[in-house]
């Protein structure tokens, strides 16, 4: 029987499957024995086929793969590193401008069309709040909230702005802002 035919994400999968079990010490047997435990039974050379791109994933093997390998499967569905200007497939017709916005989109933080037309800020937080349940679960909430804080918002913007301006990726001020506590580094030292 012939290989499918895969497209860009299928061959994405394929090769993050196989970069990540090499990269946690896991043979083809004892991926498919963590395949077992969660109830999606694999053999290994069901394993060996993901890999080599003879065996379709479908979203039932990508969830059960992405706990595995203990990713989400947004990992396995992407490249594995962001911040690039390298466009990213996503279908054969399709592909994110960048490995930032794939990601961003992934995650629900940016939506990915029009990509030739500026986006209002309504169609935004809708993308998120339909996107980001776990972050904001009613649009009138996030825009009350953001609402009720924007004085003490509009300084970050601000600094945001500034900071993008200088140099500073987006993702790399994101992750600042979400590990500031982490990093003992809410002062100005």
């Amino acid at each position: 029987m012939p290989a499918p035919q895969q497209g860009p994400i299928g061959k994405r999968i394929a090769r993050n499957v196989a970069e990540l079990r090499a990269a946690r010490g896991l043979s083809l047997r004892e991926m498919s024995e963590r395949m077992g435990k969660l109830g999606r039974p694999t053999l290994s050379t069901g394993i060996m086929k993901i890999e080599d791109g003879t065996r379709r994933v479908d979203v039932d093997d990508l969830v059960a793969l992405a706990l595995a390998l203990d990713v989400t499967p947004n990992r396995l569905l992407l490249p594995p590193e962001a911040g690039t200007d390298k466009g990213v497939d996503l279908t054969p017709a399709v592909t994110a401008p960048t490995e930032d916005a794939a990601w961003r989109w992934a995650v629900g933080e940016y939506a990915l069309f029009p990509l030739d037309a500026p986006t209002p800020a309504a169609d935004v937080v809708k993308f998120m709040a339909a996107n980001r349940p776990h972050a904001s679960t009613n649009l009138s909430v996030l825009e009350q909230e953001i609402a009720a804080h924007l004085k003490d918002l509009k300084p970050v913007a601000r600094a945001a702005r500034a900071a993008e301006q200088a140099g500073v990726p987006f993702r790399v001020l994101l992750d600042y802002l979400r590990l500031t506590d982490a990093l003992n580094s809410t002062d100005d030292n």
